[in-house]
């Protein structure tokens, strides 16, 4: 470096001066031989070297070695060096390298935790869904008692309709039958104190021609009405031979009297529901039974829980 022979040249310089015998030519040390002296040790060398040696300028010259070093080239130039040398498109490529590194560790942390977050609620999920399906097993089980349960009750019901329907069959031919030979007449004249029995059979008498002794006439009596009309009268005769004479010569029957058969409610209602249905061209009711007829069928006869369409269908089939 700079400097660094000078310095060093001067040390050399001084050094040289201090020996012995420095100022003498060559010849006059050949000549003159110095007297032997005792040996001195190292310790008197060192301080005869201290003693002679100029302090200031040793500092001098490292104040001069300072200052030349001061030129050279330091760490930070180093460094700043490199950092000139890095092209931009590597620099790019580092810091690329850089985040993807710091993505990927983060990506990999997030992962990591994420699926320990999954575990952990699909662990709670399948404790759930455990819980769930005997739960659910639970429920089908009381579902199959209950439907066989359901299924006897129906079962039960369906027998029990039946059987209904049967007893209101049953229960309505034989309330229909203890009225075969009742007869109902209607606007039949009321009177104060009324004999019915002798009215009836003088009136059979007069309009019909039909003669009837007293004892063929079981009962007679009124019975509830509609307000503002004559209370509807109802005749027990003594057999259905008598009934058949009565009923043959209703026609001539005088002022608006009329005479019909006593038939049941159930019955009633089952003749105005084929009357509504428009289908049947007559509805009329004969010996405990209610028959109708369309223009093109013969008569058919109805109970009361009978399906009109299917009745009349088959009727039609079975006619065919």
């Amino acid at each position: 470096m700079p400097g660094d022979s000078k310095g060093a040249k001067t040390i050399q310089t001084m050094l040289a001066a201090k020996k012995p015998g420095s100022n003498d030519s060559s010849k006059d040390s050949v000549k003159e031989k110095p007297s032997k002296q005792n040996k001195r040790s190292h310790s008197d060398v060192a301080n005869d070297s201290v003693e002679g040696i100029d302090l200031t300028g040793i500092q001098n010259d490292l104040s001069e070695i300072k200052q030349s070093l001061q030129g050279t080239v330091t760490k930070t130039d180093l460094t700043n060096a490199m950092v000139n040398l890095v092209q931009q498109k590597d620099l790019k490529t580092l810091v690329s390298n850089i985040v993807q590194k710091l993505l990927d560790h983060f990506e990999e942390k997030i992962t990591s935790k994420f699926e320990c977050k999954i575990r952990e609620a699909t662990g709670k999920l399948d404790d759930k869904l455990d819980t769930l399906m005997i739960e659910n097993e639970d429920l089908r089980e009381r579902i199959r008692a209950k439907d066989r349960v359901i299924e006897n009750l129906v079962e039960k019901v369906g027998d029990n309709n039946n059987r209904s329907i049967d007893a209101l069959k049953l229960a309505n031919y034989n309330e229909q039958y203890s009225r075969k030979h009742n007869i109902r007449m209607l606007n039949f004249p009321e009177k104060r104190g009324e004999n019915l029995r002798k009215a009836f059979i003088e009136t059979l008498k007069s309009d019909c021609k039909v003669d009837i002794e007293p004892s063929d006439v079981l009962a007679i009596h009124r019975i509830p009405g509609k307000d503002g009309y004559q209370k509807p009268v109802i005749v027990k005769v003594k057999n259905t031979e008598t009934k058949i004479r009565i009923m043959r010569q209703k026609r001539s029957l005088k002022n608006e009297v009329k005479l019909h058969d006593d038939i049941s409610q159930r019955n009633l209602g089952l003749m105005a529901r084929l009357k509504n249905t428009e289908k049947f061209e007559n509805v009329w009711f004969y010996n405990c039974n209610v028959y109708a007829k369309t223009e093109t069928s013969s008569r058919i006869r109805f109970d009361l829980f009978d399906n009109v369409e299917e009745k009349m269908k088959k009727k039609l089939k079975d006619g065919n």
